[in-house]
């Protein structure tokens, strides 16, 4: 009882020293900011030119209501936004997966899906091809005969070839994809060790 009479008194007397410092505020707020000369300047105003490097609003008793940090700077602010990004990055990367082993099994299913993909394609360029072949051959047979070649068959090989490209490319872009999703796992798996070993 007694103990927690004192520990309310003691409250009370804080409370009251608090109070008492600024008994009598009318609101009236004072800013503490650094000069060009490093001098901590109190003034009822911060001149624009010195709020980029940060100030304090003060009580004129000294309590401090608020700070206000100093601007950063281009490069700061880079750094800054950068550190930012690459925490939320980790965290993201933690969320997703529990393991080293989670990260390679994902890698595995990503590339299984671009792999069959490329087999597809392999698959339909070897077809394109033979089938080139085959018209060009009935070409070839028929101009050794003395014969003229179609307009209708130039076109139908002519159509093939541009198809055999068309496919190609996209066989390129899928092998590109397939250096990419393994640089992205690699990273995402050096990084996984780097945090989780933190």
């Amino acid at each position: 009882m007694k103990i927690a009479l004192a520990l309310a008194l003691t409250g009370a007397l804080l409370t009251l020293d608090v109070g008492a410092a600024d008994q009598g505020w009318d609101g009236k707020k004072l800013y503490r900011y650094t000069n060009e000369h490093g001098v901590q300047v109190l003034d009822d105003m911060v001149p624009p030119r010195y709020v980029a490097g940060g100030y304090e609003v003060m009580t004129p008793s000294g309590r401090v209501l608020e700070v206000v940090e100093p601007e950063l700077s281009g490069k700061q602010l880079a750094e800054k936004e950068r550190r930012e990004a690459r925490e939320e990055a980790d965290l993201q990367l933690l969320k997703r997966y529990n393991s080293v082993a989670d990260i390679e099994s994902a890698r595995k299913r990503k590339l299984a899906i671009v792999q069959q993909d490329m087999a597809i394609l392999r698959s339909n360029i070897s077809s394109l091809s033979r089938q080139i072949e085959s018209e060009e051959s009935v070409a070839a047979r028929t101009q050794r005969n003395g014969g003229a070649v179609s307009p209708e068959l130039l076109e139908r090989i002519e159509n093939l070839r541009k198809e055999v490209a068309v496919v190609s490319e996209r066989l390129s872009l899928r092998e590109k994809e397939a250096l990419t999703i393994n640089s992205e796992y690699d990273e995402a798996a050096s990084r996984y060790q780097e945090i989780a070993g933190k």
